[in-house]
């Protein structure tokens, strides 16, 4: 009878009472790609220890299945982002050979993994100390071995064992007898909710990150988003439809589900994407001509958002704002942040107006917005209004 070794080194199935669970509806996840390094030469080099210890022992020796080798390849990958039998979308190992027709005749499967060690020598003589039994198993006929290499990592180097009992009359195409060193290869992992609470210290905690978009010329585009571990290791790039993404200014941009932003109008405004387990990460999405960028015409200082800075000093605060190419400016003050906001000053200029505000004069909390103009054929042109900002007494 074929045994069940309950442990992070090695774990075991019989291949019948697995199928339901493969097929079986999965819960959303998330996909992250990335690319390791494989060592396939080092892999071989194990192989050639264990068989030469099975023979030593009187067992025949294990065959390298091509696709199983592939099934190595993948579950050495994803013991990167969760070093585990389970794999990152909480399935069990076993599920890992199931789209392989050619092993889908599997009678027994086992598992055994290994991180850290760069030298087949040192992954066999752990395995041959912790799973000697599963080793020297006359029931398996056949094998998957992986190595793979992802700089920077906690452990760096990662390594998985497919034992597997096949039929004597298996059709199953080999391996090839001997494999390239350091060669990348693209890999996809899926990664469910759960996980991040059950990895081990070498990730812990997991964050979205995504870069900023500036929509200057073009109509459309989409962001690039990372997951990245608490060591800061970028675990790899999500793929945006297992994210969902919202606009905080639905008049400047749109965001489709996609994750397509849209432009609609010059301006800026926050883009935040969400993944379950995961707190939100947030970008800017520029469009257009803003405060920060070019010089604003009568045309365009409609779109343009200027920026109202405050700086505090012990006995007074001093407001700023620049918008290149305005007439002026009109700031206005309320005394709440979504209270009405009146005119407290005016300035018609074209370099950075500062405004002080003595301390002794603050009576109470106030916050201040601004809004440029632009003079064209006797009228002013407004720009929108700024971001409020709060001066205290």
């Amino acid at each position: 009878m074929l045994r069940r070794v309950v442990s992070l080194l090695c774990a075991l199935v019989l291949c019948m009472s697995i199928l339901p669970q493969a097929q079986a509806a999965a819960a959303k996840t998330l996909t992250v790609s990335f690319q390791v390094t494989t060592y396939q030469n080092r892999a071989r080099t194990l192989l050639k220890q264990i068989n030469t210890l099975r023979k030593a022992n009187g067992v025949g020796e294990l065959t390298m299945l091509a696709d199983l080798e592939k099934v190595a390849i993948q579950r050495a990958a994803e013991l990167f982002v969760f070093f585990d039998h389970d794999r990152p979308d909480l399935k069990g190992f076993d599920t890992a050979y199931t789209e392989y027709k050619s092993l889908k005749d599997c009678q027994a499967v086992s598992e055994c993994i290994a991180a850290g060690y760069p030298k087949a020598e040192e992954v066999f003589d752990d395995w041959q100390d912790s799973a000697e039994d599963s080793l020297l198993d006359g029931d398996f006929t056949h094998a998957g071995l992986a190595c793979v290499f992802m700089e920077d990592s906690a452990n760096e180097y990662y390594w998985a064992l497919y034992l597997m009992q096949m039929p004597e009359d298996t059709s199953a195409k080999k391996a090839e007898s001997t494999a390239k060193a350091g060669t990348a290869k693209n890999m996809k992992v899926e990664i469910a909710k759960g996980m991040y609470e059950r990895a081990d210290n070498s990730h812990k905690r997991f964050e979205l990150r995504v870069s900023d978009l500036n929509l200057k010329t073009k109509t459309s585009a989409q962001p690039t988003v990372y997951l990245y571990d608490r060591n800061d290791v970028k675990i790899g790039k999500c793929e945006l439809e297992d994210l969902t993404f919202k606009s905080s200014n639905t008049a400047v941009f749109t965001v489709n589900a996609d994750g397509t932003v849209k432009k609609k109008k010059n301006g800026t405004g926050t883009l935040t994407v969400r993944s379950s387990g995961l707190e939100d990460a947030t970008c800017t999405v520029t469009i257009g001509t803003t405060a920060a960028s070019g010089t604003v015409t009568a045309d365009t200082i409609g779109d343009a958002k200027p920026e109202l800075k405050a700086e505090e000093y012990s006995k007074h605060t001093n407001l700023s704002v620049y918008l290149k190419g305005a007439s002026g400016y009109v700031l206005y003050r309320a005394t709440s942040k979504t209270g009405t906001y009146t005119k407290v000053e005016e300035k018609a200029t074209t370099q950075k107006w500062t405004l002080k505000l003595e301390h002794e004069d603050i009576t109470r909390t106030y916050y201040y917005k601004v809004r440029a103009y632009k003079n064209a054929n006797g009228k002013r042109v407004y720009s929108e209004y700024s971001e409020p900002v709060k001066v205290a007494p």
